[in-house]
């Protein structure tokens, strides 16, 4: 999926306040997301070309109801009674304020129909879910794939043996946006709302096989003459034999490709685990540091190449800096700065934290540009990788928290914790701007065997 440039949201007037901006769009972009998109065909959208794999974003033309019904989940249930919805967006329209909190927690359906392209065939297909709150059950042609139990970070689900090729297809996802006390944050009280819906994108991911399942950028000695980058790639479906295959790492500035590595992906010896490996760009000098008032940005590039076909590829974006907090205070390049930030919450009127990209980007400019703000925390959960895109981008500094506020709950509570830092951390690693990451649950008591896992991971 494309990444929201600075450039689509920089024409906003500088004097334009957070407040005049969701006044002037929110209504209509809550009138979008909760009365539903203009009629048409329901389907898969227009697929973004990736060489070897096939990314299709599946954010139009959702139906969605607020009440349960039997057999809403399978193919033939009568859904003309279904509001079509565009995603992100929240399971009910909400007032300005003064509004009660259970009015957004009940459980709710959505329903997908999609036809796979041609080329889809013959690969693995997945969908993604990048944010939905807060409990997820998800059904592919009336066969139940699972749950997923978190409303701040990314899951996946494979289709493809219940893919119907030739045809459509059914994705049903049943939302639980109720305060459950199995999962993170609840439990106990938390100071902050968690509004309901699929409030960030969706998208089907079509694979061959072998595929880059995890990618990290990880720069080094940065302030040396001879600055490097590790390109950590975790490849899954990997054969018994891989003769011919190759995994290239490539560090792009703009379209010039600055450094390029191979690596035999039949050769082990980088390979810290199975299916994991490391290709290191070395002597990359001279590189423009990623800082706080030039947030120079690089691409990282990787690929798995069967002779010249390409099977996969994947990329980050990232930056050089180095980031330390000493006895002198917090230094960036080497150079001690004063930390002046405030605490965001994803919450916007009407729709919670049901925003798009450009409204996401907007908030960070809001922070960084009339605020001078230098650092935000992410208060108190992983946010949209669209606000995160934007810190990377304006040169603002992030302190990114896992979900949960006061409370701690029992172990398969804690278990859950733990996974959020584990997929806080792999989705957010490449990013430049985050600093510090919250793998503590913000004002609770100290739990040393669980703290203990959360700073492990």
């Amino acid at each position: 999926m494309k990444k929201t440039k600075a450039k689509n949201t920089s024409e906003q007037p500088a004097g334009f306040s957070r407040r005049e901006f969701i006044e002037a769009g929110g209504a209509a972009l809550a009138a979008m997301g909760l009365q539903g998109a203009m009629p048409g065909r329901v389907g898969a959208q227009t697929a973004a070309p990736k060489p070897g794999r096939l990314v299709i974003p599946l954010n139009q033309e959702w139906l969605y109801s607020a009440h349960r019904a039997a057999n809403d989940v399978q193919p033939g249930f009568d859904e003309s009674h279904f509001e079509r919805v565009t995603l992100p967006h929240a399971n009910i329209a909400l007032p300005w304020h003064s509004f009660d909190e259970k009015s957004y927690q009940f459980v709710s359906i959505y329903r997908q129909h999609f036809t796979l392209p041609a080329e889809a065939r013959g690969r693995r297909v997945f969908v993604d879910f990048e944010g939905a709150m807060t409990a997820s059950t998800v059904w592919i042609n009336g066969q139940r794939l699972g749950d997923y139990r978190g409303g701040y970070t990314p899951f996946s689900f494979e289709l493809t043996p219940h893919i119907n090729w030739n045809g459509q297809n059914l994705l049903a996802v049943e939302l639980d946006s109720t305060e459950r006390a199995d999962m993170p944050p609840f439990g106990g009280q938390i100071d902050y709302l968690t509004f309901g819906g699929i409030y960030r994108e969706v998208q089907l991911r079509c694979v061959n096989t072998p595929y880059i399942e995890q990618m990290a950028a990880r720069a080094s000695d940065v302030l040396t003459p001879k600055p490097q980058l590790d390109v950590i790639c975790k490849i899954a479906d990997l054969p018994a034999q891989t003769n011919g295959m190759t995994l290239v790492a490539e560090l792009r500035e703009g379209d010039r490709i600055l450094q390029t590595v191979r690596q035999p992906l039949s050769s082990r010896e980088k390979r810290h685990e199975d299916g994991v490996y490391t290709l290191t760009l070395s002597n990359i000098a001279p590189i423009q540091l990623w800082g706080l008032d030039a947030p120079h940005l690089y691409t990282v590039r990787a690929y798995i190449l069967k002779g010249d076909e390409t099977l996969d590829v994947e990329e980050r974006r990232t930056g050089f800096r180095e980031a330390r907090f000493t006895e002198h205070g917090f230094e960036l390049n080497g150079q001690v700065v004063k930390l002046r930030g405030l605490n965001r919450h994803q919450t916007f009127p009407w729709v919670g934290g049901a925003m798009p990209a450009r409204v996401q980007w907007r908030d960070a400019y809001i922070l960084r540009k009339e605020l001078k703000c230098n650092i935000v925390r992410t208060s108190h959960y992983p946010q949209s990788r669209h606000f995160l895109d934007a810190c990377d981008e304006l040169g603002l500094l992030v302190l990114e928290e896992i979900p949960g506020w006061n409370h701690i709950g029992d172990k398969p509570w804690q278990d859950l914790a733990v996974d959020n830092v584990r997929r806080m951390v792999q989705r957010d690693r490449h990013h430049p701007a985050i600093v510090l990451w919250g793998v503590r649950i913000n004002e609770s008591q100290d739990n040393h065997d669980f703290y203990t896992l959360t700073n492990f991971e």
